[in-house]
Order: structure tokens, then sequence, then C-alpha cells
């Protein structure tokens, strides 16, 4: 049982307090199964009567209770998305916390190709500064942004309405936890797919058949282990923002989480549904970014019949430190894109972390 608990009566908090006390104030009559209580740290409030510890005497030689029933695939996404409608501008704005940088980021970084003109080290030294500042907003924004779109979509589905500052202030004590979980689940990512990769380019530069094999090997072991850390990491945002542990105890929730349910049919399984909701937000994106890339694209290749034309022209587009409008306003594109539906896929995650927490003991796991 948790360490400290917070109980609400009449609309005022009293706490945090231990489970012993929980006990004692029951036996005062202070504590009533009706109240509600909710674990320090976090933001779901419950009736104190599922506090078996606290009324041990009351649930003796009672039936174990009956899970409740898990919500059907469409019923999350129904219900996401009215949570996404109801709070769709607060989403976006903190969204923008990562998609604004982002943008700048990406906009500057092509400038910071070294000057082969004169005139142009202020456009590099300019370009350089615009790349500091943003990797800074990033970096303290991002955990903001992580944190607030989980608070605001649990929030939405238990009928509070707040507003983005409230959010961002609430937001604050968890920035470390945030910071290192991003830490850990993107660097693990980072660890495990990014370097087999460069050691396999590497090895098909040798075209000897043992070196193909060993590219294949690790070719396997990347698509393994990126399937392991899916696994362990699938709920680490809403653990991390909405539980009431440290990065490792929300690490740990993450994996217990995602490994429940083996029992059930595989599309109501935590980790299945998981997976699909990832592949379709996956889908989504590389489509509405074909959309949005695939005009410009072919706008800039009028006129380019041949291979050894289109050559050149990409190799200068991609080398240019110039200001390209178009390559800008695709760019815009994408990230706007990614905040208009970032709050979605946050809405719809907490909503089937909730669900999956229903009624959820270690026996769930296989």
């Amino acid at each position: 049982m948790p360490d400290e608990w917070i109980v609400r009566v009449q609309g005022k908090e009293y706490g945090p307090v231990d489970a012993d006390e929980l006990r004692a104030w029951r036996q005062d009559g202070r504590l009533i199964r009706e109240n509600e209580v909710r674990e320090a740290g976090t933001d779901r409030w419950f009736p104190a009567s599922e506090l078996v510890e606290v009324f041990l005497d009351e649930h003796e030689g009672m039936p174990p209770p009956i899970p409740p029933a898990r919500m059907t695939f469409g019923a999350i996404f129904a219900t996401s998305f009215g949570i996404y409608r109801e709070g769709f501008w607060r989403f976006f704005l903190l969204a923008l916390l990562v998609s604004g940088p982002s943008f700048f980021l990406q906009i500057a970084a092509p400038f910071l190709e070294t000057p082969d003109k004169a005139g142009q080290l202020p456009i590099v030294i300019g370009a350089a500064a615009v790349v500091f500042v943003m990797i800074v907003l990033l970096v303290i924004g991002w955990p903001f942004s992580l944190a607030g779109l989980q608070m605001l979509a649990a929030d939405l589905l238990e009928g509070r309405q707040p507003n983005v500052r409230s959010v961002l202030v609430r937001s604050k004590p968890l920035w470390t936890r945030m910071f290192t979980l991003a830490l850990i689940v993107y660097g693990s990512y980072f660890l495990w797919t990014v370097i087999p990769l460069l050691v396999a380019f590497s090895l098909t530069t040798s075209g000897s058949g043992g070196a193909l094999l060993l590219v294949l090997l690790l070719l396997i072991f990347t698509a393994y282990m990126v399937g392991r850390l899916f696994i362990n990491f699938l709920f680490w945002q809403q653990a991390g923002a909405l539980g009431g542990g440290d990065s490792m105890e929300a690490l740990r929730e993450s994996k217990d989480l995602a490994r429940s349910g083996r029992e059930r049919p595989r599309l109501d399984r935590p980790l299945w549904r998981g997976a699909i909701i990832a592949s379709l937000w996956l889908l989504v994106i590389i489509a509405l970014n074909i959309a949005v890339e695939l005009p410009v694209m072919i706008w800039r290749m009028r006129g380019v019949t041949t291979i050894e034309q289109a050559l050149p022209l990409l190799q200068s587009m991609a080398t240019s430190n110039a200001l390209d409008w178009a390559g800008a306003l695709t760019t815009l594109a994408s990230c706007l894109i990614s905040a208009l539906l970032r709050g979605w896929l946050a809405a719809i995650f907490v909503v089937l972390y909730l669900d999956t927490k229903r009624g959820y003991t270690k026996r769930d796991i296989a």
C-alpha cells in the first residue's frame, strides 16, 4: 500500500497521511467509506471503501470482487476523441512547447554549413545562436509538455476543466521525473536502434557474404530490441505523469501494465491495443507529411526528366544554406500537424492506461 494518502471531505483535502493514520481516522469516525481518497502525487480520486487494508474487516468473508469490464477498442477511440475535442486548444498550446522550438530548430539548422562566401559568417553565427536557444527551450519545455498533456487528458476524463496555466503549475514538480524518463526511453531507443543500424550500414560496404549475414543478424536483433523496448515503455508517459512513484517505479508500472491481461483475447490486451494505436498514429503522420511535402517536391522537380538531372537538384537542396520558403512552409505544416494531433494521441493512451489500471493486480501478468 502506498505510504501517503490525501482524503477529500466536502471539498476540503486532508493529509498526506499514512495507512495507519487512515485506520485511526476510520476508528474515530473521521473516515467513512464514502469519502474520496487518492495517492499523494496523483490526481485519481476513488472511494475510501476500495482501500482493503483500511476496511479489511468489511472485506473479510466477501467473495473476490469481479474485475470491471474493460472498454472496447471503439469506446477508447470515441472517449479519447471527446476529450480531445473538448480540450482542443489547451492540448494544442501544450504541444506547441515542443513543436514551436522544433520548427525554428529545423529552419536554422541548414544555415550551420561552413560559409563558402564572404559575408556568410554572421548568418552562420546567428543560426548557431538560434539552434542553441531552441535546444534549450526543447529541453525545458518537453517535460512540461509530456506531463501536461497526460494530466489535462486525465482531468477532462474525470470532468475537471483546468486551464493551461494550472496544468503547467502542476507539471512543474514532475519536470525532473519526466526529463529522467525521457532520457532513459529515448536513450535506450538510440542505443539499441541507431548504433546497430550504423554498424550494419558500415558492414554493407564490404559486400562479402559473411558481412551481409552479419548485417541480417543485426537487423533481426534491432527489430527484437525495438519490440522489447516498446513493451517496457508502452505507458511510460502516463505512469510518469499520473503515477505516484519515481522514474524507475513508473517504468516498472509501465512494463507490468503492458504485460498484463495475457489471458484475454488479443484485441483486449493492453499491449496489442497500444501497438495498434501507435501503428495507426505513425501511418497517419506519414500520410499527412507525404500529402504536405509531395506537392512541393513535384513543383521543385518540374522540368526534370532524367535521374541525371534529379540527382544534382536533390544534392543542392540538401546542402543549400539559403532560406527555402517552400521548405519552410512544409516544415511549418509538419510541425503544426504534429502539434494538432499529439493531444489526441495523449488522450488515447491516457484512456487506455486508466482503463488498464482498473481492477489490475499482479496476477494479471502471465
